[in-house]
């Protein structure tokens, strides 16, 4: 891929493709998106024996990504 982009970048082999120490992503979610997903989680998940002390999860706050974000929930 990165041999791709040199060529497409007239070839130079100090291209800076996916060189970056880090990256941040930004995605925008909406209240009807996030209810979406709790639904599902709640539904789906509702019998794992692990996820039972977490659920249901209240779509009006933002537990969905506490929980993504501490890696219980892994997307």
């Amino acid at each position: 891929m990165q041999t791709r982009a040199a060529a497409k970048g007239g070839g130079s082999k100090s291209s800076s493709f996916l060189k970056a120490a880090t990256t941040t992503v930004h995605h925008a979610i909406n209240e009807s998106e996030k209810a979406s997903y709790v639904a599902h989680i709640n539904s789906y998940l509702a019998e794992d024996k692990f996820m039972k002390q977490f659920l249901p999860i209240d779509p009006s706050t933002n537990a969905l990504f506490d929980l993504a974000k501490d890696g219980v929930l892994l997307w």
